[in-house]
């Protein structure tokens, strides 16, 4: 909070990596061997967690998103073996865990990693031209694209891919989608007011398609997907100052790239994890995401210090 541009961390990576590494290797043995070392750990400071997804859903979040930047870092200082192993452990622990964004979010990593790296400043630079236009049209995505996608008919093995285990999350997610775009066109300017999802559409039946099952509440504390949510509590005025701090990161992305392959497609990589898991999980506001993407943007600033202070 207190750091400011001119103050340098000198060796970031014995403070970052130590602490990336130790944390992977808890969630690995606890997945694997279940030793319950997250449990206890928790217990110590009187949290009590309640379900396995709830012992690891937002670590698994908070690895993936903080890795690609974590490796960079390492790799610019030859560390290839301490950077092998924390990409070892994070993508073993992310496929046997119980986060299906974080699986997609490390899928997705590692191929803009190799585009960025291969094709150049000018690939970053496409993908923040396509994610702003994403981002305002959102609200007419959400209401007319995806519940083409909720209303697809598939059986597997007799029941409807909407029950399935990966098919309730994202059908789950589709419906809260479309109910937050429909009420964000009512209000498109000034938005219902900050912080105000949670109290919308409460009272509220989802019916899941080609089932009968239905969801409870339109929002379920947040849409799930902070473009939306930002679209629905703060309108148009919210999403331009969204897209104004959005061009400012993806100039930066696109800068630090044009200066360094390894640093800048880390730094470039690690943007594009956290927009991933913007559209997929957990509400803006809250305040372990927001302090994820300080600690992620401080790296990338620190990491590339000399690039700043040449330009």
């Amino acid at each position: 909070i207190t750091i400011s541009s001119e103050n340098k961390i000198n060796n970031i990576s014995k403070y970052i990596g130590p602490s990336i590494l130790f944390i992977s290797l808890i969630i690995f043995f606890d997945l694997c061997f279940n030793t319950e070392i997250r449990t206890t750990l928790a217990a110590t400071v009187g949290d009590k967690p309640t379900s396995e997804s709830a012992n690891y859903s937002r670590g698994l979040l908070v690895l993936t998103a903080i890795m690609p930047i974590t490796i960079a870092i390492l790799l610019n200082e030859k560390k290839y073996i301490y950077s092998i192993l924390i990409f070892t452990f994070i993508f073993l622990i992310i496929l046997l865990g119980p986060n299906y964004t974080a699986k997609i979010t490390l899928i997705c990593s590692i191929i803009s990693a190799l585009i960025i790296y291969f094709l150049g400043p000018k690939s970053f630079l496409s993908f923040g031209i396509v994610s702003a236009i994403y981002i305002l049209s959102l609200p007419i995505l959400s209401t007319n694209l995806l519940p083409k996608i909720g209303n697809y008919e598939k059986t597997i093995e007799s029941t409807p891919w909407q029950e399935t285990s990966a098919g309730g999350s994202l059908i789950h997610r589709i419906l809260v989608w479309e109910y937050v775009g429909k009420e964000s066109i009512k209000r498109p300017i000034f938005g219902y007011g900050l912080g105000t999802s949670r109290h919308i559409g409460q009272n509220i039946i989802l019916n899941i398609p080609n089932s009968n099952q239905e969801i409870k509440g339109g929002i379920p504390l947040h849409p799930h997907n902070n473009f939306l949510q930002i679209w629905l509590e703060l309108g148009i005025i919210g999403v331009a100052t969204l897209l104004y701090i959005w061009y400012k990161i993806i100039k930066l992305g696109h800068t630090l790239r044009s200066h360094s392959y390894i640093l800048g497609t880390g730094a470039c990589t690690s943007i594009i994890s956290i927009f991933i898991i913007c559209n997929l999980s957990f509400g803006f506001f809250q305040a372990w995401w927001m302090s994820l993407l300080g600690l992620v943007f401080l790296l990338i600033i620190q990491a590339n210090k000399k690039t700043f202070i040449k330009n």
